[in-house]
């Protein structure tokens, strides 16, 4: 099982949530999402993470467009999420010095520049762990 931080700005995520896809126009590493992979869904600009959830199929290329902003973003990848509430949306400024996937602490913010991430088991525990629910 892999673990991954997928981020976009806070209409364009809540959109792929309710449309359960999400969607890149580069593979990276989308193409290493599997099935029952756990899924993290932070927000561009308000640094927040505000659901949490599993991908409901393997990486796929699909031309369907779904996705509000312009283009296809054919490389995709179908996911549920639960949106947390308002109150327990996570601020990710305050778990940057535990995350071990964010190597340069000081520029941390350039690990979301791919709009995927993968991360190690321990940091998506810390995340479940803010959530204080158990996805």
């Amino acid at each position: 099982m892999n673990y991954w931080i997928i981020s976009l700005p806070r209409p364009d995520m809540e959109h792929c949530i309710q449309s359960g896809t999400f969607g890149l126009n580069r593979k990276h590493n989308l193409g290493k999402v599997e099935l029952g992979d756990k899924v993290a869904c932070y927000i561009t600009k308000e640094n927040k993470i505000i659901a949490l959830g599993e991908a409901t199929s393997d990486y796929y290329m699909d031309t369907k467009k779904i996705f509000k902003q312009e283009g296809l973003f054919p490389d995709r990848f179908d996911f549920k999420a639960k949106l947390l509430a308002p109150k327990a949306e996570i601020d990710f400024k305050s778990m940057v010095d535990d995350l071990s996937f964010i190597t340069n602490k000081l520029y941390w913010s350039v690990f979301f520049r791919a709009g995927v991430a993968q991360i190690p088991k321990k940091d998506w525990e810390l995340i479940e762990s803010k959530a204080g629910a158990t996805v």
